[in-house]
C-alpha cells in the first residue's frame, strides 16, 4: 500500500492488523555524467515499491532530500542541514507512531543520510515507546554483498558506484548515456570529512572508489531483483518479532 495514494480508511484498516511501514529515503546530488541527480532516491522508492506490492506492506512517500554537502560543488546538487534531516525523521516518525505504526524501516540509496536519520530516531524515542525504527542503506540487505561480488566486482564503490549505475538505467528503461568507464580515485580515508571545495580538487569527476568499467544493464536488473526478494525475506522475518533480523544476525 502506498501512503500516498491510499485513502485514510485505508489506511485505518491496514492498521488493524499490520503496524510496518518503509520509508525510501535518498538524495538529490550529483553522479558525474554517469547517473541522474535522483539516482539515490529513484532506487530505493522503486525498491520499497516493488516488495510493497509483493508482500503488500505499507510504503510511504520518499525523503528525496539528504546529508550532501560534499557535492555541493557540483550544479544540481540540494543538500540539507544535519540538524534538518535529523528533525524532519524525528516528525515523521512520531507522526506514524501516532497512528499505529511500530516498526518503521527506512531503505536508504545514500549512505550520508545514516547519522542524521539514527540521531532522528534518538529525538523521537522518548514518544515512541516500543517501536522499531532502522535505518538500512539496500546494500545492507541480507545477501546484498556477496551477490554484487558474485555478479560484478569485490567492491562496488564509494560514489557512483557500479551497482547504482547499473541500477538507474535499467529501472529508467531508457538508453544509458555514453561516458568514459573510468576508474575513479580511491575514497576517502575511514573518518575524513571532506568539505564541497576538497571533493571537487580530489575527484573532478565527481566519484570516488569505483570502477565503471564494471557497470552492466543487465546485471543491474539482477540485482533489482535480488534486492527485491532479499527485503521481502526481511520485511517476513521483521513481522514475525520486534527483534531485527540484522541485530540477530550478530548476537
Amino acid at each position: 500500500m502506498q501512503l500516498a495514494e491510499a485513502l485514510t480508511g485505508e489506511v485505518a484498516k491496514y492498521l488493524e492488523t499490520r503496524d510496518t511501514v518503509m520509508i525510501p529515503s535518498g538524495s538529490l546530488e550529483q553522479h558525474w555524467m554517469a547517473a541522474p541527480l535522483g539516482c539515490d532516491t529513484i532506487i530505493p522508492v522503486r525498491l520499497c515499491r516493488a516488495a510493497g506490492d509483493r508482500t503488500g506492506t505499507a510504503v510511504a512517500p520518499a525523503v528525496s532530500y539528504g546529508l550532501s554537502e560534499n557535492h555541493m560543488g557540483f550544479a544540481g546538487t540540494v543538500s540539507l542541514r544535519r540538524e534538518t534531516l535529523s528533525h524532519i525523521t524525528r516528525d515523521v516518525v512520531t507522526s506514524l507512531y501516532f497512528h499505529g505504526f511500530r516498526k518503521m524501516l527506512f531503505i536508504s540509496g545514500h549512505g550520508g543520510n545514516r547519522k542524521p536519520i539514527e540521531d532522528g530516531f534518538e529525538e523521537a524515542s522518548g514518544e515512541c515507546p516500543g517501536a522499531l525504527m532502522e535505518y538500512r542503506l539496500y546494500r545492507d540487505l541480507p545477501g546484498a554483498v556477496e551477490k554484487h561480488r558474485d555478479l560484478f566486482c569485490p567492491d562496488p564503490g564509494y560514489h557512483v558506484t557500479v551497482t547504482e549505475v547499473s541500477m538507474i538505467w535499467h529501472l529508467l528503461g531508457c538508453e544509458m548515456p555514453v561516458f568514459p568507464r573510468v576508474k575513479f580515485p580511491p575514497e576517502p580515508s575511514p573518518g575524513e570529512v571532506l568539505g564541497s571545495k576538497e571533493w571537487l580538487e580530489r575527484y573532478p569527476q565527481g566519484g570516488a572508489g569505483s570502477d565503471l568499467g564494471f557497470v552492466s544493464v543487465e546485471k543491474g536488473g539482477v540485482f533489482f531483483e535480488f534486492l527485491v526478494d532479499s527485503l521481502c525475506g526481511y520485511l517476513g522475518e521483521l513481522e514475525k518479532d520486534t527483534v531485527s533480523p540484522f541485530e540477530s544476525e550478530t548476537t
